[in-house]
Order: C-alpha cells, then sequence, then structure tokens
C-alpha cells in the first residue's frame, strides 16, 4: 500500500485512540461536585468497590469536605453498610482549609456521639493514635485528601494526601466506629447521610 493512502488511515486510528482515551477517562471521573471529581469505583484488597454514595459536609453555611463512600456492594441501608464484610473506603477532599486538631477532634465527637460507653471505652487506644496523628498535623489545606480504609485481617488504615499515616488500626471494631461518623443514628449531618447512602438529590 503506498504511504498516501497509509496516512489517512494512521490519522484515523490515532483519532480513534485519543477519542477511546478521553472517553475512559470521563467515565473514570463521570461524576463532579464542587470541582471534585468523583470515581465510580475503587481497587481495595484485589475487589473493586463501587461508589455507594458522595455528599458534601458543612458546617453553617461553609462547605468543609466532599465524602465519596465505597462498599463491596450498593445498600441505601446504613446498619447493612455498617455491617457489609470485606473491605470498605471512605474518602474526604478538604473545600476548605482547617487545622489537623480540628478535624481531629470533629472525628472524635462523631465516634462518641455513635457508640455506647463501653464500646468507647474499648476504642481508647485507637482513639488515641487517632487524635495524636491529627494534632501533628498542623492544616489540612483545600484539596487534600483523607482516606480512610478497612481490609479485613489486616486492620484500618488513614492516608493523608496518599501518604500512610501509620501502622493499619487493628482494633476490628475501629472502622465500624468511623463510618457511624457519617452513618450513626447521630450523624455529622444528616443529608450527608442520606447522600452517602445513594440520594443523589442532596450530594451537593
Amino acid at each position: 500500500m503506498t504511504a498516501h493512502r497509509l496516512a489517512p488511515r494512521l490519522f484515523a486510528a490515532a483519532l480513534f485512540a485519543v477519542t477511546l482515551q478521553i472517553v475512559t477517562l470521563q467515565a473514570a471521573h463521570a461524576l463532579e461536585i464542587h470541582g471534585v471529581p468523583v470515581d465510580e469505583t475503587q481497587q481495595l484488597a484485589g475487589k473493586t468497590l463501587p461508589l455507594n454514595g458522595v455528599g458534601t459536609r458543612y458546617f453553617l453555611f461553609f462547605k468543609v469536605y466532599v465524602a465519596a463512600l465505597y462498599l463491596p456492594q450498593k445498600t441505601s441501608n446504613a446498619q447493612m453498610a455498617l455491617d457489609m464484610p470485606g473491605p470498605k473506603e471512605m474518602r474526604l477532599v478538604m473545600l476548605r482549609d482547617v487545622t489537623g486538631s480540628e478535624l481531629g477532634k470533629k472525628l472524635t465527637e462523631g465516634i462518641q456521639n455513635n457508640v455506647s460507653a463501653e464500646e468507647f471505652s474499648g476504642l481508647i487506644p485507637s482513639m488515641a493514635r487517632l487524635g495524636g496523628l491529627f494534632a501533628q498535623k498542623r492544616n489540612l489545606k483545600t484539596g487534600e485528601v483523607v482516606t480512610l480504609r478497612f481490609v479485613p485481617d489486616h486492620g484500618t488504615t488513614i492516608d493523608i494526601d496518599g501518604v500512610p499515616a501509620g501502622a493499619p488500626y487493628t482494633d476490628p471494631d475501629f472502622f465500624k466506629a468511623l463510618l457511624k461518623i457519617w452513618l450513626g443514628k447521630d450523624p455529622a449531618e444528616t443529608r450527608l447521610k442520606s447522600a452517602l447512602l445513594g440520594d443523589a438529590a442532596v450530594s451537593q
């Protein structure tokens, strides 16, 4: 085949490849909230976790972070989400600058509001580590990501902007206690709880 006939075919093939790449990237970030791209799935412990729900945490009139919850399978039931076996992931993308101690305090309060005194007593070692972690992180900047992950038989890990923050928390109940901050009986915000359970109407 002559070069002048081959060139259009090569151009068409290249154009198709670029178009396919663009479509793939758009599919991977089909959702965007307040400028934050939200993946429809996450890979964890060899599993593909679908996005269960995503929403915005407000304090008064201020947007604080976008939260995205990934579970082994989708559910609109809070208790099922809490009890569901398998790996899970919660991602918080900051929408404003906050101090680490402020976020740590809110997470601690959220756990206290949703577990019994006996349960909280058993969580004290993990809570102490959590408080120390965010006390050391002086500031969380807009756009930084806090990722909470749970893998069975491995424990709970916390990453800040992709950097692991210490060894896993081995308490098997710790991740469930963390999830109760958003999905418990007294959640951080009722609208956010609904959004994380799949109600797209309140995600913004």
